[in-house]
């Protein structure tokens, strides 16, 4: 065992720098890395961090596939004791799994000490055989994205719901000094009435800690200029440019500059002074929403407080922000 990852944790110093001296302790080789050596990480992580659940995951069993990640698939799980269900992640050993498995234990690590409405919550993990199940709220409306594609462009009364959410949550990861860093549709689930709850933390970066440069992965449409240009330059204000983005991509089903190929979206956007056509069925008010969010200077944005309290979303306050408002100084 590391001493400095005990530590660390125990005096509760930054998680992912944790991970990083913990990962780096023993240094197999990439493609040689046995599961129990992950297995044997993964499980001093957990009970290092008080997360060692006193139920097994086999206590999940999964069902049906409901969708398909970068490294893995996604299950629903049905707990065979309780009959709660949940989204249950899996990721098979393979000869990336050693980055794989750093990146999946740092979205551990952030989510099971993640407590908000508007922000998946964390059920469970353990690796059993040669794959990692990490067992998470499941949210049965599925993804903002899903939406759009299946039904077409939001009206601006659920754009300002799904806005004002979205914001909370993020004010809330801002206050833990933490950006999320991939903030787009197909990563916001929305409920069947209606509350949002942000996912897939995977490439969520706790600012003093950052362990590795956010990949493209597709997503380069909704990313900050500064991000582009420099992939170590992440911070809390390109989340609010990602939520700009998706504020577009909600009301016309599409990202912006989703008319170039992503080479050439990437080049615009880190390179020109352009920004995104703002759409015209937006408001007054959602316009200049977004036109405050899509500030090409990080430091010229609002804070994800700052905007909750935007004239777009005077509407759509909800109980879960007001509440979370009380306990956060805007200062």
């Amino acid at each position: 065992m590391n001493p400095s990852f005990k530590s660390k944790i125990s005096c509760g110093g930054s998680e992912v720098e944790s991970l990083s001296s913990f990962f780096q302790f023993e240094k197999p080789h990439p493609f040689s890395l046995s599961s129990s050596i992950v297995t044997r990480w993964f499980r001093t992580l957990r009970y290092m961090s008080g997360e060692m659940s006193t139920r097994p995951v086999s206590c999940w069993e999964k069902g049906r596939l409901i969708g398909r990640g970068t490294f893995g698939l996604v299950y629903v799980g049905i707990n065979s004791e309780t009959g709660e269900t949940c989204a249950m992640k899996e990721v098979t050993f393979s000869h990336q799994f050693r980055q794989v498995c750093l990146q999946y234990v740092m979205e551990i690590t952030l989510l099971s000490r993640l407590r908000h409405p508007n922000i998946v919550h964390y059920r469970d993990s353990e690796i059993v055989n040669n794959n990692l199940y990490i067992c998470l709220e499941y949210v049965s409306g599925g993804s903002i994205c899903k939406i759009l594609r299946e039904n077409g462009e939001l009206g601006e009364s659920a754009i300002r719901s799904y806005t004002q959410q979205i914001l909370s949550g993020l004010a809330y990861l801002h206050s833990e000094n933490t950006a999320h860093s991939d903030i787009r549709g197909a990563n916001i689930l929305v409920d069947p009435s209606g509350q949002v709850k942000l996912a897939d933390f995977g490439i969520a970066k706790h600012i003093r800690g950052q362990l590795h440069p956010i990949s493209f992965r597709g997503n380069a449409y909704w990313m900050a200029p500064e991000v582009i240009r420099d992939s170590n330059g992440c911070n809390l204000a390109a989340d609010i440019w990602s939520l700009g983005c998706t504020v577009i991509e909600m009301a016309t089903t599409q990202p912006p500059w989703s008319q170039y190929e992503q080479v050439a979206a990437v080049f615009k956007i880190a390179t020109s002074n352009e920004l995104p056509v703002v759409p015209d069925n937006l408001s007054e008010e959602g316009k200049d929403f977004v036109q405050q969010c899509l500030q090409r200077n990080p430091q010229d944005r609002p804070t994800a407080i700052q905007l909750l309290g935007h004239p777009f979303l005077r509407n759509a306050a909800s109980s879960s922000s007001e509440s979370f408002l009380i306990n956060l100084d805007p200062h």
